[in-house]
């Protein structure tokens, strides 16, 4: 899978201490985190465009996750969208007390998702256990409501984002190809490659809410989530198996 280089990391944790310290206006703060994940929006538009120009190997690969508890559904659906905002697909089953899932996406893309979901896990993990539920809600599902708005609003703001990069981006393949077509073609050969590896999947029924008194502070909290990788062995990996290429 390929790696991000060590210069953007670096980049991305100045940005980070910045917005984290104490002293910076939460404005502020919001800008910063902003801008450490358009550096790593744009680095994921830059693989696709070299890839596709030829310059560099940027395969369609796999990345294996396994989830536990608690909260196993949440930890998964925040996999799921991170996924899907950065042009990935993923499938689950269950094995044992576990979810195992597999992501389905270019190299370059998987290592911002493998990224990503570590430290977006641990965020969502540390934020529900310091909300409390209102008088008379019962906790558990006002954390799940909470947990519902903070993965919708994560993965609006990383659909945004990238979004933003591949309009912005100037490059363009040989031939003209625009970002966003390259995009769209990397899209199609995630879904052609997913579709031949799980021929006879079938889609699972949708999660319903039936306390959503938790969703706008979710979603609040999804606001000012980092939206970028932890340090660098700073954090444990929850349950990360490992990538495969095929």
């Amino acid at each position: 899978m390929a790696g991000i280089p060590e210069r953007k990391l670096e980049l991305v944790r100045k940005l980070l201490a910045v917005a984290e310290h104490p002293g910076t206006d939460p404005t502020e703060a919001a800008v910063y985190l902003e801008k450490a994940y358009a550096v790593m929006a744009a680095y994921g538009i830059e693989q696709a465009m070299l890839a596709d120009a030829g310059v560099v190997a940027d395969e369609v690969g796999q990345l294996t996750v396994t989830v536990g508890n608690p909260y196993q559904a949440d930890r998964r659906a925040l996999l799921a969208g991170v996924a899907a905002a950065l042009r990935c697909r993923a499938i689950y089953w269950r094995s044992g007390r576990e979810s195992v899932v597999r992501v389905v996406g270019f190299g370059s893309d998987l290592a911002v998702v493998e990224l990503l979901f570590t430290s977006l896990c641990l965020q969502m993990g540390s934020g529900v256990l310091r909300v409390r539920a209102p008088e008379g809600l019962a906790t558990v599902s006002f954390r799940k409501s909470w947990m519902a708005g903070f993965v919708h609003r994560v993965c609006e703001r990383l659909g945004e984002a990238e979004r933003r990069a591949a309009a912005d981006s100037a490059a363009s393949a040989p031939g003209g190809r625009s970002a966003e077509l390259v995009l769209v073609d990397r899209r199609a050969q995630v879904s052609r490659v997913y579709e031949e590896m799980f021929p006879r999947v079938r889609r699972g029924a949708r999660r319903r809410l039936r306390d959503w008194s938790g969703w706008e502070d979710g979603r609040a909290a999804g606001d000012q989530a980092d939206l970028e990788a932890p340090r660098v062995g700073s954090q444990r990996r929850p349950g990360l198996i490992g990538p495969e290429t095929g």
